[in-house]
């Protein structure tokens, strides 16, 4: 039985067939709903099963190198720059968190950007293959055509012009980066080390792939400003029957666009030491393939006061009257995630 703490699911086939006005209808409200009530639902039926499949495999052989081998992928001694990054250097929850500092998060992860070659794993950069390039791209070639249906899907919600985002994400400079998370054994209630710490994502929309269960939560928005307990969490499941679904969330500039009418929810993945559900997490090590997008570096981002919807939320919030760049915003995030 479903209940109210369920994250809602999304056919996409429904909002891709234009002649079921009703289908497409009842589609746009339960996406506003998902925003406006969690920051997060499930998109099923995407077309893209295969592909991450495929790029899953890949991804799965090259966690398993040698650690000096993986090393060699390293581009900088930071996080957020692309490359390969080892367990131990980020803890994502410095972005979110004032009060409390937790350790660096159970996991590595390898981070590919079309504009910096040397992130990928391929023949030019001395691994075995071209694979993860090759793939990578592929996938993301997609994504990027999935993502402006997703800001269609965003204008059509809030009642804007349906292309009123496509500039801002076809320009260049947008945040564009593929991460493949290995989530790994290490977590630890004593010390608060969780598999990735508690966090709200960047930018625009995150897309989200996952093996397995990886543990992903997020909060239950009637949380979000009080002391947090393990009930306050809401398991963002992985289903047998919905095993390829992909998770999307609303990142900090979907939020500040909309006034907080739509939520950049506060999540983590969180392993069996942190769960209290009655089937937890598997004791394993699942991958997680994410996308990051977001608009152009140089987008002015400011409250969409033209949206009715928008509109209603009242006064613009105090943190969101001054503008500010997309650019100089993920710098800001990405400063405060490795200091």
């Amino acid at each position: 039985m479903t209940s109210y703490r369920d994250i809602p699911v999304c056919d996409f086939s429904c909002w891709r067939d234009p002649q079921d006005a009703r289908s497409r209808q009842q589609f746009l409200q339960s996406w506003d709903h998902a925003f406006r009530t969690f920051g997060f639902l499930k998109l099923i039926n995407h077309g893209l099963e295969e592909k991450y499949r495929s790029l899953y495999t890949e991804f799965e052989h090259f966690f398993r190198q040698p650690l000096e081998r993986k090393l060699s992928f390293r581009l900088t001694e930071s996080y957020g720059y692309g490359g390969y990054t080892p367990q131990g250097q980020e803890s994502v929850s410095r972005t979110y968190l004032k009060s409390e500092q937790r350790p660096p998060d159970a996991v590595e992860s390898l981070v590919l950007s079309k504009e910096t070659r040397e992130s990928f794993p391929c023949i030019e950069n001395g691994y075995e293959n071209d694979q993860i390039k090759l793939q990578s791209l592929a996938l993301q070639a997609e994504l990027d055509e999935l993502t402006l249906n997703v800001m269609e899907i965003m204008a059509e919600c809030l009642h804007l012009q349906k292309n009123f985002f496509r500039d801002f994400y076809t320009s260049a400079g947008g945040t564009k980066d593929m991460r493949a998370a290995h989530y790994l054994p290490g977590e630890s209630r004593e010390s608060g080390r969780l598999r990735y710490g508690e966090h709200t994502d960047y930018t625009g929309f995150t897309f989200l792939w996952r093996s397995e269960d990886n543990g992903l939560q997020c909060l239950d928005s009637g949380h979000r400003n009080t002391g947090w307990t393990d009930d306050d969490w809401i398991d963002v499941v992985h289903t047998p029957d919905q095993s390829d679904a992909l998770v999307i969330n609303a990142g900090d500039l979907i939020q500040r666009w909309t006034n907080g009418y739509w939520l950049s929810n506060v999540h983590r993945v969180a392993g069996p030491g942190f769960r209290r559900n009655e089937n937890p997490v598997n004791h394993t090590d699942p991958i997680s393939i994410v996308y990051f997008t977001g608009p152009a570096g140089a987008t002015i981002i400011k409250t969409l006061s033209e949206s009715d919807k928008v509109a209603s939320t009242g006064d613009i919030l105090e943190e969101y009257q001054d503008e500010i760049t997309a650019e100089e915003h993920l710098r800001r995030k990405i400063n405060a995630s490795n200091e």
